[in-house]
């Protein structure tokens, strides 16, 4: 009878301990989950959401895609000028901000103003819906258009040697091709990270 009761009791503990370890482990895993979350979100940071939602929308481009492009053109860095003179958050060009603002028909536009995160996001997301429309949605080329400027996507579309059914079977500038698949990962980062934030 004694047997039983402590080999009862002893199932008990056996059955709490247990219990107890995968509540833990449950636990454990929430948390490393939730501090990933936050991790890549101070990585794949958004700082300006209401407006890329807004001029993502007013040109029918996808918000999350203009927010990759902001991420990999200037970590979010309004104040940001690349080497090559590029400007703010998706690193407009002088020459291609005046020709998007008269496009726009914007008459107070300056050099100066592409650092005002609204324009400079409009004139990007103009931009983005572009060259959509010049590459048939083709988003490779597209973001390839973006890098390295459209002129060069298409001769590169004339080149038999890589290029088939218009499309790109090879890219010959390899920091073009690197910044495709930058752009396109941080892409699904957005997608995850920001649902609420982008939908």
């Amino acid at each position: 009878m004694e047997k039983k009761k402590r080999k009862r009791r002893n199932n008990k503990k056996i059955i709490r301990a247990v219990t107890l370890s995968l509540a833990l482990l449950i636990l454990l895993c929430a948390a490393a989950y939730f501090l990933s979350g936050v991790a890549q979100r101070r990585t794949y940071r958004l700082l300006y959401p209401d407006i890329v939602t807004e001029m993502a929308a007013e040109y029918g481009v996808d918000p999350y895609l203009a927010a990759a492009v902001i991420h990999c053109e200037s970590s979010n860095n309004k104040d940001a000028v690349s080497p090559v003179g590029a400007v703010g958050l998706m690193q407009i060009m002088p020459d291609t901000g005046a020709w998007i603002a008269e496009k726009l028909e914007m008459d107070d536009f300056t050099e100066e103003r592409l650092f005002e995160p609204e324009v400079n996001v409009r004139m990007g997301c103009w931009y983005i819906d572009y060259l959509t429309d010049r590459f048939h949605g083709n988003m490779t080329l597209v973001l390839a258009a973006y890098n390295a400027g459209p002129g060069n996507v298409q001769k590169w579309l004339e080149d038999e040697r890589i290029s088939e059914n218009g499309t790109l079977t090879e890219i010959p500038f390899p920091e073009t091709e690197r910044y495709i698949e930058k752009v396109q990962r941080a892409y699904e980062k957005y997608l995850t990270l920001y649902k609420k934030e982008l939908s």
